[in-house]
C-alpha cells in the first residue's frame, strides 16, 4: 500500500521532529547528570543495575537509538555512561 504524498511528508516531519525531541530530552538529562558528582538515582534503577537483562536492555536501547539517528545515538551512549559510572561509585559506597 503507497502512502499518499502529501502524508509522507507529514510523516517525515514528524519523525525529525521526533528526533530533535529525543536528542535535547537526553542532551537535558546528560547535562544535569554530568553536572552532579555521585547523583542519587531512584532506588528502582539501583535494584535493576546488577541484572544482566537490564544491561542487556540498555546496550539494545543504545543501538537502537544510534541506528534511529546518529545523534539520538551519541545522546544515549553518554547516558548509559552516566548511569553506569555512577552506579559503579553507589555500590562503592554502600558496601
Amino acid at each position: 500500500m503507497k502512502i499518499p504524498k502529501g502524508l509522507a511528508s507529514y510523516s517525515q516531519k514528524l519523525e525529525d521532529y521526533a528526533k530533535v525531541a529525543v536528542t535535547f530530552f537526553f542532551l537535558g538529562w546528560n547535562v544535569i547528570e554530568g553536572a552532579i558528582f555521585e547523583n542519587e538515582y531512584p532506588h528502582i534503577f539501583v535494584k535493576l543495575y546488577p541484572t544482566p537483562i537490564w544491561r542487556l536492555a540498555l546496550l539494545l536501547g543504545l543501538v537502537a537509538g544510534a541506528l534511529w539517528d546518529e545523534f539520538v545515538g551519541i545522546m544515549l551512549a553518554f547516558t548509559a555512561f552516566f548511569y553506569v559510572m555512577d552506579m559503579e561509585v553507589t555500590k562503592e559506597k554502600w558496601r
